[in-house]
Order: structure tokens, then C-alpha cells, then sequence
């Protein structure tokens, strides 16, 4: 089930053609088509599973070679 929240208390939206609403800034559904639109809306925020952020996987640091000194003997 997904669930939203909107700052606006009675936010309403249509999915082709049929009116839903918020109430009390909030909307659960189990329709994929209205997930949809509430995905697309920036007056809806999904709180039922935390935002994925993809991330890079970190590439090992390359060591620059170093010079050495001769030893002086």
C-alpha cells in the first residue's frame, strides 16, 4: 500500500476521469494507475518507503608512485 502526505489538508486529483482527495493531508491507495499520478504530483510526498538514492561505489584511491632518494653511502 502507498501512502502520502500532502501539506494541503483536502489536496484532490483526478486518474482518468475520477476524483480522489486527501483528507486530513493524507491518501492510501493500492491502484498502480494512482500511484502514478501521485508520483507526479509535487503536492504529494511518498512516506511509506524511504527515498532511494543510488550512489557510486567508491573506487580505490590510486597511489601515485613516489621518488625515491638515493641513500647517500
Amino acid at each position: 500500500m502507498a501512502v502520502y502526505k500532502s501539506k494541503y489538508r483536502e489536496l484532490t486529483f483526478y486518474v482518468d476521469g475520477e476524483l480522489h482527495a486527501f483528507s486530513s493531508g493524507s491518501f492510501s491507495t493500492t491502484d498502480e494507475r494512482v500511484i502514478a499520478v501521485l508520483d507526479e504530483l509535487a503536492d504529494a510526498i511518498r512516506v511509506d518507503k524511504p527515498k532511494v538514492v543510488e550512489t557510486k561505489p567508491e573506487e580505490p584511491a590510486q597511489k601515485t608512485p613516489t621518488k625515491r632518494k638515493p641513500s647517500g653511502k
